[in-house]
């Protein structure tokens, strides 16, 4: 897998979480992993907790609202704080805050700012410290979950986000698949598609050459275009960059709707749980368990 800390979003908060890694590898005593019971929260402890049971070492996860008080931590601080991650290296401590980078420099030399979530430098951190741990790869998909949850995708293009989902599909840790190649597929955020037509349009995908692959999908996809969302850039991801995992039978925007039902069932805090332990299980959301 490539460095994550030595790509171009991370280059701004890679010393801070650099000097972090090295002291919580050699920390002795358990590791508070800290976060709001909230689906951010979830998604950004569970790459953190899976690289410290990669390398076996103790740890402990609580959700909840307060700040942590006592002994070594990792605190995942809310999307309303963006000022990136903060460390404190006798106990070690860090808070990860999201931070706007530079997530790509275009051929003029412009860089397009965009938002590094709290779950991208969950990752990093994982990385960093289990670069070859089993659970740490088999979550590493889940890298821009983050973004796809953030807003900037619904008012423009998110330059983090394309960076990020580049990388993935560069070290094979998953491809790029439209609508009608995803085997199992949650529609509740693409309303105008008729599932019947869905379907119809996905059992003759092999037999299509590229111009009718062309107009079959843009005919699922025009109603939206009347619509107030979503936002182009999101439709695009939607329509025909859905992300896959290896040996996934659907896609990560399909996976994290599955996942966001939790919140629906009752306790933020059960579903938070329930969440990183399905993650942590199978690397993906609880109905893959």
């Amino acid at each position: 897998m490539r460095q994550l800390l030595e790509s171009e979003p991370f280059v701004s908060v890679a010393p801070i979480l650099n000097r972090a890694v090295s002291s919580f590898k050699g920390h002795n005593g358990p590791v508070m992993l800290l976060a709001a019971p909230s689906l951010i929260g979830a998604l950004s402890i569970a790459p953190i907790e899976a690289a410290l049971l990669d390398l076996g070492l103790p740890y402990r996860r609580r959700f909840k609202l307060e700040s942590p008080s006592n002994g070594s931590w990792i605190h995942i601080l809310g999307p309303a704080q963006d000022s990136g991650p903060q460390y404190i290296s006798e106990p070690p401590r860090l808070s990860l805050e999201l931070a706007l980078v530079d997530g790509l420099v275009s051929s003029s030399g412009d860089a397009r700012r965009g938002p590094l979530t709290t779950v991208a430098q969950a990752h990093a951190i994982a990385q960093s410290l289990a670069p070859d741990g089993t659970r740490v790869r088999r979550l590493r998909p889940w890298l821009i979950s983050g973004n796809w949850l953030h807003s900037a995708l619904d008012t423009t293009y998110d330059p983090v986000f394309t960076a990020l989902r580049d990388i993935l599909v560069e070290e094979g840790s998953v491809r790029i698949a439209t609508m009608p190649e995803v085997p199992s597929i949650e529609l509740s955020n693409t309303p105008w598609i008729e599932p019947l037509a869905l379907e119809a349009v996905s059992s003759k995908w092999p037999d299509l050459d590229l111009e009718g692959r062309a107009r079959a999908l843009s005919h699922l996809m025009r109603p939206a275009l009347s619509r107030s969302t979503p936002s182009t850039a999101r439709m695009e991801e939607l329509g025909w960059h859905r992300v896959i995992g290896p040996n996934w039978d659907s896609d990560l925007a399909s996976d994290i709707l599955r996942a966001a039902r939790l919140w629906k069932k009752g306790s933020a805090n059960l579903a938070a749980h329930s969440l990183v332990d399905s993650l942590l299980g199978t690397g993906r959301s609880p109905k893959y368990e």
